[in-house]
């Protein structure tokens, strides 16, 4: 079975976080047809809490259009409210499709963290303009009240993927000192000598130096001839016994 990385591992935690926010938000704001948080990973847009399949699909629509009162939000930090989704053209066909799924109207406010938005809390309406002034006070002050744990949420996701690619550039570097200590052995050259060998490898072959060590590793794991005529590596007691 193959091993999660660390943004895997973490992603279900900030689910269920984000799911249950947006449930309790959901029951506050009563009479809705759904509530819905985004937040950025990888600088993509992710729904990872939401209230019901419904605000989850339209947010979906919207990341697949790459448009929308949520993607606004996000990238300037400025909270729409719009009560007719069908009739504003704004974002091209996100509106009328968005109402083809039941949102009517729908509300998108920023939620940051030291000043950035890290992410966009929303409520999503049944009917036109059916958010009323005190509900869209309310999801202001909700989406105000979760930021401590939104960014949180964000600094969580932005470690895991920090954790990712040092994992990735450590097995990078062990592949190419493997690399290196193969040429070593097979041209009996000190490790700079090998070294260059891998790099004139890999400037050759015109693929990078990872690729040239995983070629390097291939043909000593078959025993075959690597690429350039050097001849096939022999262990030291192979060399013990032609002598």
């Amino acid at each position: 079975m193959p091993k999660l990385t660390a943004r895997e591992s973490t992603e279900p935690y900030l689910a269920t976080y984000l799911d249950g926010q947006a449930l309790r938000s959901h029951e506050q704001l009563g009479e809705v047809a759904g509530v819905a948080v985004t937040v950025a990973l990888d600088s993509k847009p992710l729904t990872i809490g939401a209230s019901t399949q419904l605000a989850r699909d339209v947010d979906n629509l919207q990341y697949g259009i790459g448009t929308g009162p949520c993607l606004h939000a996000l990238s300037t930090g400025e909270g729409l409210y719009v009560p007719d989704l069908a009739a504003d053209q704004r974002w091209g066909e996100y509106g009328r499709r968005a109402a083809e799924l039941g949102a009517a109207s729908c509300l998108s406010l920023a939620i940051k963290n030291a000043g950035f938005a890290v992410g966009v809390f929303k409520v999503y309406s049944g009917r036109i303009d059916g958010l009323s002034a005190g509900q869209r006070d309310l999801g202001q002050t909700i989406a105000e009240q979760p930021t401590a744990g939104m960014g949180l949420a964000h600094v969580l996701a932005t470690q895991a993927e920090e954790l990712d690619d040092r994992t990735a550039a450590m097995d990078q570097r062990r592949q190419i000192d493997l690399a290196v200590g193969v040429l070593m052995e097979r041209t009996q050259s000190g490790p700079e000598q090998a070294f260059f060998q891998l790099r004139r490898r890999s400037n050759d072959a015109n693929v990078k130096l990872r690729e040239a060590a995983l070629d390097v590793l291939a043909s000593f794991a078959g025993g075959g001839r690597p690429a350039g005529g050097t001849a096939p590596f022999r262990s030291a007691d192979a060399r013990r016994r032609d002598r």
